[in-house]
C-alpha cells in the first residue's frame, strides 16, 4: 500500500517542480539586460512619447503650419525634447540611484501628465507648493479612476519594468566615454536644430515661455528644484516688524468695542457673482444687504498657497515671495501687537503660515457641527458657537471658507442650495457638460451668498459692538474656457477668471459714525481698480493701527475717513 502512495507523491512533487521551473522561465523573459546609455535613451523616449501630450499640443498650437519651415519646426520639437530629456536622464544614470530616481520620475510624471492633460493646469513651482500644502480632504476630491489609470499605466507598470531591468555598467572610463560622447552629441544636435529654425525657436522661447512648464518630466523637476531651493534659503528668524503697532484714536475713541470679521473666500471668481452683472442672480441675499461691492478687484496669485500669505503680508504682488512673506510679521501680527484679539477659524487647508502666532481653530474642531457630514463641513459650521468666542474687547476674526474649491463643487454646498441643475458630480470635469460644471459652481456661489448674509445677520445681532465684515476670495477659477479647468496657472498667462475676485464691504451704522467713514464716498470707489496689495494697508487704516509700515495711498478707505 505504501508503494503507490510514494509513487503518487513523487509524481506530484515532480509536477510541482516542473511548474516552478516553467514559472521561472517565464519570469526570466521579463528580465531585461541593457547597457546604461541605452537605458537613458529608452527611458527618455518613453517620457517624450507617452508623457508629453499637453506639451506638444500647446507647442503646436503656437504656430500656424502654413509653410514648410513651420511644419519642420513642429516636427523638430519631438527630437529636441527627446535629446534634452536624454541629456537630463543621462546625468542621473548613476549606479545605485538611477532606478529609484527613474521610479520617482515615472510616478511624478504620471501625476503631472494627468493634471496637465485633464485640467489644462501647468505644474510650476507654485502649483507644487499648492499641492504640498493641500490637505487630505482636498486631495481626495481629485482622486478618480482616470487618475488611477494614468498612474498605473504610465507610472506603476513602467516602474516595475525599470526595477526588473538589469542595467549593464562598464568600467569607470568606459562609462565616462559612453556618457560624454552621447551627451555632447545630444547638446550639439539640439543646438543645430534650434539654429536651423532660429526664427521659429526665438519667437517660441520669447513669446511662449509658459509652454516649457508642460515638458514632462523636465518641467516639474525644474519646478521642484526651484521650490526646494527657495525653502532651503528661508531664514529661521522671523523679523518682528510689527513691534511699533499701536491703536490710534480712530478705534480707541469709538463708543463700542470693534468687531471685524474678515471672510477669506475660496476659488470664487468675480464673473459669476450676480452683484457683478452675471446673467444669473447668484447673490440674491447680498443684493438686499447694505453692502458695497467692489467690482474691479484682482488677486495676488492663482492659488491659495500664494494668495493667502501674499494678501496678509506687507508685500505687494511684485515684491512677494513665499520666503519673504514667511520670514516677517504679517497683518495678523500687527493687529495682535496693537492689542486687538485675533481668532482664525478654518474650513480649508490651513492658513499657510499667516496665523502662526494667533489663536487658530482647525477644521477638525468644526467636525462635530451639524453642518459636517462624512468629514466634509459646509461653511455654516464656521458660525457655530462663534458668539462664545467673543471677548468683549476689540476683536478681529478670520473665517476661512471651503467656498467653491474644486473639482468637487457639488460637495461644497448642502442639497438645499442646489438651485441650478443638473450638476457635475465627478472630479473629472471634462466628462461633464459645460452647463453641468457651471451649474455646480454657481451653486457654490449661491451658498457663499447665503453664508455671507448669515455673517452679516450675526454681526447685526451683536449690538454691543461696532461691527464690520470684509469678504474677498483668494483667487478665481477656470470652468472649461479654452479647455482650462481649476486654477493655479502662472500669473503672467493666467486667464482673468483666475485673477478677478469679489470684494465686499459691510459695516454697521455705528461703525460708520464712530470711525468717521463716509459710506457714499466709499461707494463711489467701487469701480476703482484694487487688489490684494491693498488688503494689508486697508485693514491697518480701518482699525487705525499706527505703524511706519502703513501706506495711506494703499488704503482703500483712507480717502473716505473724516479724521476728527
Amino acid at each position: 500500500m505504501n508503494l503507490p502512495n510514494n509513487i503518487e507523491f513523487k509524481s506530484l512533487y515532480n509536477t510541482h517542480l516542473a511548474f516552478l521551473s516553467s514559472v521561472r522561465q517565464r519570469l526570466h523573459l521579463f528580465h531585461i539586460e541593457i547597457p546604461s546609455q541605452y537605458f537613458s535613451l529608452g527611458l527618455s523616449l518613453v517620457f517624450v512619447l507617452l508623457f508629453n501630450k499637453s506639451f506638444f499640443l500647446e507647442a503646436w498650437n503656437t504656430q500656424a503650419l502654413d509653410s514648410l519651415s513651420a511644419t519642420l519646426f513642429a516636427i523638430s520639437l519631438v527630437p529636441l525634447l527627446w535629446l534634452l530629456t536624454f541629456f537630463f536622464i543621462n546625468l542621473v544614470c548613476i549606479p545605485g540611484i538611477v532606478k529609484p530616481v527613474s521610479v520617482f520620475l515615472l510616478l511624478g510624471g504620471a501625476f503631472a501628465a494627468h493634471f496637465m492633460d485633464t485640467y489644462g493646469v501647468v505644474v510650476d513651482k507654485e502649483m507644487l507648493r499648492n499641492a504640498w500644502e493641500t490637505d487630505v480632504k482636498e486631495a481626495s476630491g481629485l482622486i478618480n479612476l482616470h487618475l488611477i489609470g494614468y498612474v498605473f499605466f504610465l507610472g506603476v507598470l513602467p516602474s516595475l519594468i525599470v526595477i526588473k531591468t538589469r542595467i549593464l555598467w562598464g568600467s569607470f572610463w568606459q562609462e565616462l566615454r559612453n556618457r560624454t560622447i552621447p551627451t555632447g552629441l545630444s547638446l550639439l544636435i539640439s543646438l543645430l536644430l534650434i539654429l536651423g529654425l532660429s526664427d521659429y525657436y526665438s519667437s517660441f522661447f520669447r513669446n511662449h515661455k509658459e509652454v516649457r512648464f508642460l515638458a514632462n518630466p523636465l518641467g516639474f523637476v525644474n519646478a521642484g528644484v526651484s521650490l526646494v531651493k527657495e525653502n532651503s534659503q528661508r531664514p529661521l528668524v522671523i523679523n518682528p516688524i510689527s513691534h511699533d503697532a499701536r491703536l490710534g484714536a480712530g478705534t480707541i475713541q469709538q463708543t463700542k468695542p470693534l468687531l471685524v470679521v474678515f471672510v477669506v473666500g475660496e476659488t470664487a471668481r468675480a464673473a459669476n457673482f450676480g452683484l457683478n452683472g452675471y446673467q444669473r442672480n447668484t447673490t440674491p441675499l447680498l443684493a438686499q444687504k447694505d453692502i458695497i461691492n467692489f467690482n474691479n478687484f484682482s488677486s495676488c496669485g492663482t492659488s491659495t498657497a500664494v494668495s493667502l500669505p501674499c494678501m496678509f503680508s506687507a508685500l505687494t504682488r511684485s515684491e512677494y515671495s513665499d520666503g519673504k512673506a514667511k520670514s516677517q510679521h504679517g497683518l495678523l501680527d500687527f493687529i495682535n501687537t496693537a492689542g486687538v484679539d485675533v481668532l482664525w477659524r478654518d474650513n480649508n487647508s490651513g492658513c499657510k503660515g499667516t496665523c502662526d502666532r494667533v489663536v487658530y481653530e482647525s477644521p477638525d474642531e468644526l467636525a462635530s457641527s451639524a453642518h459636517c457630514k462624512d468629514g466634509n463641513c459646509y461653511d455654516e459650521a464656521l458660525l457655530e458657537n462663534l458668539s462664545s468666542k467673543l471677548t468683549g474687547r476689540n476683536q478681529f476674526i478670520v473665517l476661512h471658507q471651503g467656498g467653491s474649491h474644486g473639482p468637487a463643487y457639488d460637495q461644497r454646498y448642502p442639497d438645499s442650495m442646489r438651485v441650478y441643475s443638473p450638476v457635475c458630480t465627478t472630479s473629472r470635469l471634462q466628462d461633464c457638460s459645460t452647463a453641468e460644471v457651471i451649474n455646480a459652481y454657481d451653486n457654490t456661489i449661491r451658498y457663499t451668498d447665503y453664508f455671507l448674509s448669515k455673517v452679516i445677520d450675526w454681526l447685526t445681532s451683536q449690538s454691543s459692538y461696532n461691527t464690520v465684515m470684509v469678504y474677498v476670495s483668494d483667487h478665481g477659477e477656470s470652468l472649461g474656457e479654452n479647455n482650462l479647468y481649476l486654477h493655479g496657472m502662472p500669473y503672467a498667462i493666467a486667464p482673468e477668471h483666475q485673477k478677478n475676485v469679489p470684494f465686499i464691504f459691510w459695516a454697521s451704522s455705528s461703525f460708520y459714525r464712530d470711525r468717521g467713514l463716509n459710506k457714499e464716498c466709499l461707494a463711489g470707489l467701487k469701480n476703482n481698480e484694487f487688489s490684494h496689495d491693498n488688503i494689508f494697508h486697508s485693514f491697518l487704516g480701518l482699525l487705525d493701527i499706527q505703524t511706519k509700515y502703513y501706506q495711506p495711498k494703499m488704503d482703500i478707505y483712507a480717502s473716505c475717513i473724516n479724521h476728527h
